[in-house]
């Protein structure tokens, strides 16, 4: 099983110059079964990657650890630039959204089961990153109702409340999404990627990303 899957890996990646939405969401099913055939202990270091890799499975991420942990960093990332210019913001979350822990793993994890790739080409990472924007957008990474949070998801909620933005106001959820910034009246722009962060209080904060890695 595991050569017959790494060989459908290779197939794919050898087109991630021109990877479609469809073949980028192939891919990740196949990582996420070749992280399934690995030893628990080996599959903690390939975590982000996991988390991607369910992302583009579902309709919603609300039991993954990594996941909830990413809100964390989010919430903690607007605490310390929410005075800071634009272009901090944007370069801030994007790597706290894990952009750049995902180039890593799974070039990391590629090169461990001996798959060839041309990844370490920022340029053709950005083009796979952007068929998995598609797949993912709009999907939430959000807590579960606070009734069934376990011990540890209790710790890293307690973590982002002891740490709002503002009073009542710690991050619960988060959404890739593209804003239509001509259609609330901002000339210029268009459509632009923006991360969508919820927090306790339902105010929604928008901030436009770019991706970093």
């Amino acid at each position: 099983m595991k050569k017959d899957i790494r060989a459908k890996i290779q197939n794919l990646l050898n087109q991630t110059s021109n990877i479609s939405e469809d073949q980028a969401r192939s891919l990740m099913i196949l990582l996420r079964k070749r992280l399934e055939l690995m030893p628990e202990i080996d599959k903690l270091h390939y975590s982000t990657m996991n988390l991607f890799c369910n992302w583009c499975a579902h309709t919603s991420i609300t039991q993954s650890m990594t996941g909830l942990k990413t809100l964390a960093r989010i919430n903690d990332v607007l605490v310390k630039v929410k005075d800071s210019s634009t272009d901090v913001v944007r370069k801030e979350m994007s790597e706290a959204v894990g952009f750049g822990t995902l180039h890593s793993e799974l070039i990391a994890f590629l090169d461990l089961t001996g798959v060839t790739h041309n990844l370490s080409d920022k340029k053709v990472f950005v083009t796979l990153v952007e068929q998995l924007i598609e797949i993912i957008r709009d999907v939430p990474l959000k807590f579960p109702p606070i009734s069934k949070l376990n011990k540890q998801s209790t710790k890293i909620y307690n973590q982002i409340i002891q740490n709002p933005i503002k009073p009542g106001a710690g991050v619960i959820s988060m959404t890739l999404s593209y804003i239509d910034y001509g259609a609330l009246g901002v000339k210029g722009l268009g459509e632009l990627l923006c991360l969508l962060v919820k927090t306790e209080d339902t105010t929604t904060v928008v901030i436009p990303l770019e991706i970093h890695f």
